[in-house]
């Protein structure tokens, strides 16, 4: 009698923003969509020339618009990598913590694999 109810339950897919869009970030999101339970909802960059081409099913976005998409998706995770490509600042970051999205920083020497790993521990806080 319950098995249709299950049929009509929302699975559990964290909406995820990356910023960057090299080949550490490509490589990770390819793998976030292979393990399935993710969706990406936008990579930001600020090259005039990517704003709103599509990079794995994904639109790319200029930073002003990562807090504005945050919220208005209801991310649960901004996906970053140390040192590559443009950061946030603190005032960003504290209005990110204030939408529930976590800041994740993560080591582009780590295999996607791992990363998805350190993705998952951050998550299931």
């Amino acid at each position: 009698m319950f098995s249709w109810i299950a049929r009509w339950r929302k699975t559990d897919i964290r909406k995820l923003i990356i910023i960057g869009i090299g080949y550490s970030s490509h490589n990770l999101s390819k793998a976030l969509l292979a393990a399935g339970g993710y969706q990406i909802i936008a990579y930001i960059d600020e090259e005039p020339w990517n704003h709103l081409n599509r990079m794995n099913g994904a639109k790319i976005h200029y930073p002003s618009e990562l807090l504005a998409l945050t919220k208005k998706h209801r991310v649960d995770g901004i996906l970053r990598f140390e040192g590559e490509g443009w950061q946030p600042d603190s005032g960003c970051l504290i209005a990110l913590k204030k939408l529930s999205a976590d800041d994740i920083v993560l080591n582009g020497l780590l295999t996607p694999d791992e990363q998805i790993s350190v993705i998952g521990q951050y998550l299931s806080r």
